[in-house]
């Protein structure tokens, strides 16, 4: 047993899967409309999941919340005009790569995972023990003493969701040099917007706050 990063897959992010497994199974000619259907149901789930979702359990600031709203827009709109230039000529033989890696992050619902669909990674060891630790803090009020590691457990958190979910599938396809060039921006200014979150609002929060933060996250990373 080991410990993964499992982000919980809502109903539009599951039919997503389910639809872009079968088109490339059955060989339809839809499957790259379906692919990048599911990458943009990947992305909403994960900036609801990292930022807005946090974001309504708390009082934010007028600037805090315009800096949310950047992230997501710019995260949110770098995603889908990369994903549809990237693979919209994708063929279903050039898919196959790419399946495997969607099928061995997919954790369907089931009696291991409290009948909650899963895309899951692996942790890296000492991002699990950070995680344990910083959430360990902050459930006993003390998060802004270790704000720092708080802060660090969160943007290594973001950056493996960023690699392993978006950015390891574009390895799998060729991609021309201005494409890449393209895709590199779009990726250095997610991680910079999403680490502006954690900058400018993670570190603005009080104990109370942090506590209910991290609590939202109870289950982010967590043995299977």
């Amino acid at each position: 047993m080991s410990n993964v990063v499992a982000v919980p897959a809502n109903p539009a992010l599951v039919n997503g899967v389910d639809d872009f497994l079968h088109a490339v199974a059955h060989e339809r000619s839809n499957s790259a409309e379906k692919f990048i259907e599911m990458v943009d149901h990947m992305t909403d789930r994960m900036l609801s999941l990292f930022l807005v979702e946090p974001s309504q359990l708390m009082a934010l600031s007028g600037t805090q919340k315009k800096v949310i709203d950047f992230a997501v827009s710019t995260a949110g709109k770098a995603s889908h005009m990369l994903t549809r230039q990237i693979y919209k000529k994708t063929s279903n033989k050039e898919f196959a790569p790419i399946v495997r890696n969607i099928e061995a992050m997919y954790w369907p619902a089931g009696d291991d995972n409290g009948n909650q669909a899963c895309l899951v990674i692996d942790a890296p060891d000492d991002l699990a023990r950070d995680f344990y630790e910083a959430q360990k803090l902050c459930e006993a009020g003390n998060g802004t003493a270790h704000i720092e590691l708080v802060a660090s457990v969160f943007d290594r958190l973001s950056d493996e969701v960023i690699d392993s979910f978006f950015v390891s599938n574009t390895h799998e396809v060729k991609i021309g040099f201005v494409t890449q060039k393209a895709l590199n921006v779009g990726i250095d200014g997610s991680r910079k917007a999403v680490h502006a979150v954690t900058n400018k609002v993670l570190r603005g929060l009080n104990d109370e706050q942090l506590k209910g933060f991290l609590g939202h996250y109870a289950g982010i990373i967590r043995p299977r």
